[in-house]
């Protein structure tokens, strides 16, 4: 079985690191920091070990050079996540304030979708976070916004509501203490709602809907519990490859199959106070 690289739900790699990835591919290795114990263990990045990568990203601009320098290497074995969450400009500032606009990083999506196909892109719209200035309507209009501007790129959508992890929550009373943002937390019936409506838009424009760790969600609304990594997926996609077809969660409601995630915590510079992965 050949390995599905992960590259990186830790940190942004492909806006951030893609010189250091480049080095890392022509070394045929990368060593990876646990995030637990510190200690490092290796990857292989040899061609004949990867069977694909998952990429996930802000903004590929940067990465579609390199792209074109692997390409050959690896078959072209590649899929792409890329979160685009449209927070008016004011929610931005507060929330992703070192993330750049759409329309900026729109043509390096086109470019992608050109190369690869449009079934190799998947647009993430997480978290979803109720606020004074992101309410439930708001998102929802923005998430058709976004639809029917992404449905030319994209064929899949995941969402997710945002967890208050214990880092994540504090910063978020910070910004509540400054005054410049009051934020709730839905109860499952609202977010059931909100999940049922983006469905409907989603179908209009021809994206299938998937949640992300959302299970119940996902049970009460129909709306297909998603695999970020999907080695079934990829086994369709890769037909010369064969992926393991063992589950191997991140975290609780994950469905993700099992990959090797080169990244490394504590290293993005987007900002986001909603990160689980930065300090």
């Amino acid at each position: 079985m050949k390995s599905i690289i992960s590259a990186s739900r830790r940190t942004d790699i492909p806006a951030f690191f893609g010189d250091w990835f480049r080095q890392q591919v022509k070394a045929g290795m990368v060593a990876v920091p646990n995030p637990f114990s510190g200690k490092f263990y290796c990857v292989s990045l040899r061609p004949e070990d990867v069977g694909a990568f998952v990429f996930w990203s802000r903004d590929y601009r940067p990465f579609l050079p390199i792209l074109d320098e692997i390409g050959d290497l690896y078959a072209e074995r590649f899929v792409f996540h890329v979160t685009v969450t449209g927070y008016t400009q004011t929610a931005r500032d507060l929330l992703e304030p070192g993330v750049p606009l759409l329309a900026d990083t729109l043509p390096a999506l086109r470019e992608l979708a050109r190369r690869y196909g449009k079934d190799r892109i998947f647009w993430r719209f997480d978290p979803i976070i109720f606020s004074d200035l992101t309410p439930p309507q708001e998102r929802l209009e923005r998430f058709a916004g976004l639809a029917a501007i992404l449905h030319d790129v994209t064929e899949r959508c995941y969402i997710s509501f945002v967890d208050l992890y214990g880092k994540v929550r504090r910063k978020f009373e910070q910004l509540e203490q400054s005054g410049r943002l009051r934020f709730w937390e839905p109860d499952l019936q609202r977010e059931i709602e909100l999940a049922q409506e983006m469905r409907k838009i989603a179908e209009r424009e021809h994206i299938r809907l998937f949640t992300c760790c959302e299970n119940g969600v996902s049970a009460a609304s129909g709306i297909t519990a998603g695999h970020c990594i999907d080695a079934p997926l990829l086994q369709k996609l890769f037909r010369d490859q064969q992926f393991a077809d063992r589950l191997k969660p991140t975290r609780a409601g994950c469905g993700c199959y099992a990959s090797r995630d080169i990244g490394c915590y504590h290293s993005c510079a987007h900002g986001c106070i909603y990160c689980y992965a930065n300090r």
